[in-house]
């Protein structure tokens, strides 16, 4: 059985950017911060949300606005 999380980015400013993320779309009940630097993530959430978006931001060479996880 898959396990989804989903983000939204609500700030992106020159060394950081910030998401919501929860188990829905509807229920985004967490935050996480990450330095655009040193790509590390605050609070850390498990590490495949904050590794996932990471993963997705130097791939596309952007922050991703909104997605989905599954693990």
């Amino acid at each position: 059985m898959a396990h989804l999380m989903y983000f939204k980015k609500i700030r992106d400013e020159l060394t950081e950017v910030e998401y919501l993320w929860g188990p829905s779309r509807e229920q985004l009940d967490s935050s996480l911060v990450i330095d655009k630097r040193t790509f590390a993530a605050l609070p850390g959430p498990p590490d495949s949300t904050a590794g996932q978006i990471i993963l997705r931001a130097r791939r596309g060479s952007e922050w991703p606005e909104v997605g989905v996880i599954a693990s």
